[in-house]
């Protein structure tokens, strides 16, 4: 089957998105905010994945697992919350301002909401995740499925500038 993730842009508390099927399935994303595809830091690139449910222990349910692609391991569609950017601290008191519960994975939900975390500060983060991704791994069922990763109109992260010094 075929699944397109589009992605909105990218904050310190993640990146929002949603997924549709071409049967017509359709649910939120969050992925951590785009940085230059950093392995644990950064959601993946934009393009083509293919993937499978599989059952996974640490979870004691389903997942999708994607392949290996781009200098990326163990991508997981899973159930979660948050996914913050866990190297932003703008009190520069050591600790990050943001959490996250995945290292490149996407997690998936119905809706995003400001919850509280528990630390007692308020984040952006994704809601009824696991009952979300039982409804999407039964309906994409057994066999390979290709993802599209795209990123909405406009919403594309702009590469770095380079600061050039002519000779």
């Amino acid at each position: 089957m075929k699944v397109q993730v589009t992605r909105n842009p990218s904050t310190h508390s993640g990146t929002p998105g949603w997924l549709r099927t071409e049967e017509e399935f359709t649910c939120n994303t969050l992925e951590l905010p785009w940085k230059e595809n950093k392995k644990g830091l950064s959601c993946i690139e934009a393009g083509t994945y293919f993937g499978k449910v599989e059952y996974h222990s640490k979870y004691g349910h389903d997942i999708i697992r994607l392949e290996d692609k781009n200098g990326r391991k163990g991508i997981l569609f899973h159930n979660g919350t948050f996914a913050g950017d866990v190297e932003v601290d703008a009190d520069h008191d050591s600790q990050p301002d943001y959490v996250s519960q995945v290292q490149g994975c996407i997690e998936v939900g119905d809706n995003f909401a400001l919850m509280t975390r528990k630390d007692g500060k308020q984040q952006l983060g994704i809601v009824h995740s696991v009952a979300t991704l039982t409804k999407l791994t039964a309906h994409l069922g057994p066999g390979r499925h290709e993802f599209l990763f795209q990123w909405a109109e406009g919403c594309a992260p702009q590469p770095p500038e380079v600061n050039y010094v002519p000779k």
